[in-house]
């Protein structure tokens, strides 16, 4: 599909490029920038939309690789204690 799109690409400045001349590279640069806006914007209202979704399921982006020392070390404890909390039920 992608060598596809390179063939027209291709043949569109080539057709461009015979019967506007030089106005046909500026007309073909100009097509491109709007391209690339256009996908921009999109890109933004996707992001927009994936954050507004986030917020109402309650989904929070927590930075957990910022942890202080102390509070890694609490989490560490409070692991060790629920595992070893499960080690003596499956031992009753």
């Amino acid at each position: 599909m992608a060598i596809f799109a390179v063939i027209i690409a291709l043949i569109v400045v080539i057709v461009l490029a015979l019967f506007l001349g030089p106005y046909g590279i500026v007309i073909l640069i100009a097509i491109i920038f709007g391209i690339v806006i256009s996908t921009h914007s999109r890109t933004a209202e996707i992001h927009s939309d994936l954050q507004r979704i986030k917020e109402k399921l309650g989904i929070n982006d927590e930075d957990e690789f910022n942890m202080t020392d102390q509070e890694i070390e609490d989490e560490l404890e409070q692991f060790i204690e629920s595992e070893s909390d499960d080690m003596d039920t499956k031992k009753n």
